[in-house]
């Protein structure tokens, strides 16, 4: 799917900073709340932090997105022509990705959703949709299960990473943040645009609305 990938980037930076931005809040007393301000100083301490835990996060994910098995990726970084060449997280990233389109697209998603932090804001669904031409993203159709498993995985591990950053305490209220945050990662993987929800829509309704069918919704449970 050709959401998959800036879905799962636009995941991770969202759960990232709602693990930071969360565990701020709870030390006020609070919620978290995404005013600019508020986001602004609190992830100020944690911006240079970003591209380690990404690279951290995100390797494996990525890897297993554009590659049907490991050992396919390492004959690739492992070849006469290709080792020496790895210097850096970057380069590693440029065969992960598989093609220079793919690593090219994933530049651009890291760079839009790391300029939204700057600005003060964590992307949200409506701007991910925004930011690609019409008809560009696809609706899913079917089980979707390789990419569901992924996304879910990425959120967890990058919120509980961003909660340790931030140094918080035990919560009870990890699920919730948890719950909120996969409603709108799955909805950038499996929809083209936002799935309407009214106030009065249940936690199961809406999770059965943005996974599509059962089976997705049995993978996303699966990998919590």
């Amino acid at each position: 799917m050709r959401n998959a990938q800036p879905a799962m980037i636009r995941a991770f930076f969202a759960a990232f900073a709602e693990g930071i931005l969360s565990a701020e809040a709870e030390r006020e007393g609070g919620t978290v709340e995404m005013t600019p301000q508020i986001v602004k100083k609190t992830m100020l301490e944690h911006y240079e932090e970003i591209s380690k835990h990404f690279f951290d996060i995100m390797f494996n994910p990525l890897a297993m997105l554009h590659y049907d098995t490991a050992e396919e990726l390492i004959d690739i970084l492992k070849s006469p022509e290709v080792a020496p060449t790895l210097k850096t997280p970057v380069d590693l990233f440029r065969h992960v990705c598989r093609t220079e389109e793919a690593h090219e697209d994933m530049v651009t998603e890291y760079r839009r959703n790391f300029s939204a932090l700057l600005s003060g804001k964590v992307m949200t669904a409506a701007d991910f949709f925004a930011g690609f031409p019409e008809g560009y993203l696809e609706d899913a159709e079917g089980h979707k299960e390789r990419e569901v498993r992924l996304v879910t995985k990425v959120v967890t591990q990058a919120f509980h990473t961003g909660r340790e950053v931030a140094k918080a305490q035990p919560s009870g209220n990890n699920q919730i943040y948890l719950f909120r945050l996969l409603l709108d990662s799955l909805q950038c993987l499996l929809h083209s645009h936002v799935v309407d929800m009214s106030d009065e829509t249940d936690l199961n309704t809406a999770f059965m609305r943005v996974c599509v069918n059962e089976e997705n919704l049995k993978t996303m449970l699966s990998n919590l």
